[in-house]
């Protein structure tokens, strides 16, 4: 499995993060540490299979930069890869309207 890394921070401090080691184990945080506990697992055959494709049909992403005016936006950060290999694609949850691709591997993350 690729490593993956999907972060979302939003206003107030609130923050999403689902993280995907190399053995398919994932953690995901949502909203402040507060409100929920950090929930863990093992992704599926399954499950990995349908990362790896929607990975695969993203190839290299669009940029998505922030529109003007979009201050109180969620910005979004997604990054494939670990270390000299790692690759990262910003950008702020509006576009995920306009991608179709990127919001398939962002749906299949939050179904985790």
């Amino acid at each position: 499995m690729q490593p993956i890394k999907y972060q979302v921070v939003g206003e107030e401090d609130y923050a999403f993060v689902i993280t995907i080691n190399s053995s398919g184990e994932y953690t995901i945080s949502s909203g402040t540490y507060t409100s929920e506990p950090p929930r863990s697992g093992k992704l599926s055959r399954e499950q990995e299979q349908a990362l790896l494709d929607s990975i695969h049909a993203l190839g290299i992403p669009d940029q998505h930069p922030m529109p003007e005016g979009a201050a109180d936006a969620f910005e979004a950060k997604l990054i494939l890869g670990e270390g000299s290999d790692a690759v990262t694609y910003p950008f702020w949850e509006g576009a995920l309207e306009q991608d179709s691709k990127l919001q398939n591997l962002v749906r299949l993350l939050e179904l985790l």
